[in-house]
């Protein structure tokens, strides 16, 4: 009866130790993080307001002559 019960314990320490893996956890924070810091970049971008950089000109107006 003590074998059995020395495999039960010696199986949920095991389960344990794989259930505790700090490095894979610390893997999925870092990828969580990276994600919402990438979604919150992507909304970012499309509130950005740029004026144009060639100017506007009217070529239907009449040309304004300055007397001299």
């Amino acid at each position: 009866m003590e074998d059995f019960e020395d495999k039960m314990k010696e199986r949920w320490q095991q389960r344990r130790k794989k259930a505790y893996n700090w490095q894979r956890l610390l893997l999925m924070i870092l990828v969580v993080v990276a994600i919402f810091y990438t979604m919150a970049r992507l909304q970012n971008t499309g509130n950005i307001v740029t004026k144009p950089a060639a100017s506007v000109v009217d070529t239907l107006a009449a040309d304004k002559v300055q007397n001299p």
